[in-house]
């Protein structure tokens, strides 16, 4: 599973239970941003799969379409790269898949 791209905007960055939480995530293998000009792995996604206030209760969900480009990718990663194989498990023809991949970006 790719690591998620979590992105921080608190406050108060320095204080001590913020930085002990982005150690424990980044030491979990997640990325973890506060900005938008930071740079990110290539496997990582510019767009945050989400973001932390200080608020928050819970971190804000994903986009339905960040949920549909991780989906797909974890089709496509179970079916060894296999689009036609990949289709048919997601129940969609070839084509949408296709479609699909190119709007994600992951053709």
């Amino acid at each position: 599973m790719r690591p998620l791209h979590l992105r921080l905007l608190a406050s108060g960055p320095d204080r001590d239970d913020v930085t002990a939480l982005i150690a424990d995530l980044r030491a979990a293998g997640h990325v973890v941003s506060r900005a938008d000009d930071v740079p990110l792995p290539a496997t990582v996604p510019r767009t945050p799969d989400f973001v932390i206030t200080d608020g928050a209760a819970q971190p804000t969900p994903e986009s339905l379409a960040g949920a549909e480009a991780r989906h797909l990718e974890a089709v496509l990663a179970f079916t060894g790269g296999n689009r036609r194989q990949a289709a048919l498990l997601l129940g969609i023809a070839r084509s949408t898949l296709l479609a699909k991949l190119r709007r994600h970006g992951l053709a």
